[in-house]
């Protein structure tokens, strides 16, 4: 039997139909538009907490995952931080810990090849 893969969180840009990362300028500041998800779940998931930054309106928001069995979360950023989601199974909480950054650079290969994408993870990266 093959070992389960461990849960892991992925973010990817919301790109426009030239393949570009989304954002809003506010602040002199690219707020790229992203969708985080956490991937290989337990079956048993019933709920999922992202913890954002604190800066952020909303910083914790707890979702149930969809008729798909994913969790996605929509949001923007203009910079990296710790990202922290508190899977609730029946056995328990697992916490996934990553960083938007890292989250970015391991969903980069599933994005297509665009120099852009490349230039939005590198802002994000040093912000």
């Amino acid at each position: 039997m093959p070992a389960t893969m461990p849960p892991e969180i992925k973010a990817r840009f919301e790109l426009d139909a030239a393949g570009n990362p989304q954002f809003i300028e506010q602040d002199q500041k690219k707020h790229y538009k992203l969708m985080l998800e956490v991937e290989n779940l337990p079956e048993d998931v019933y709920a999922a907490t992202f913890e954002l930054d604190p800066t952020y309106y909303d910083p914790v928001q707890t979702l149930r995952p969809d008729d798909q069995g994913r969790v996605r979360l929509e949001t923007t950023s203009y910079g990296d931080y710790r990202l922290k989601v508190r899977l609730r199974t029946r056995e328990g909480e697992i916490q996934v810990v990553d960083s938007l950054a890292r989250a970015l650079k391991r969903s980069q290969p599933q994005m297509p090849a665009n120099p852009a994408i490349d230039r939005a993870i590198a802002e994000i990266q040093t912000q």
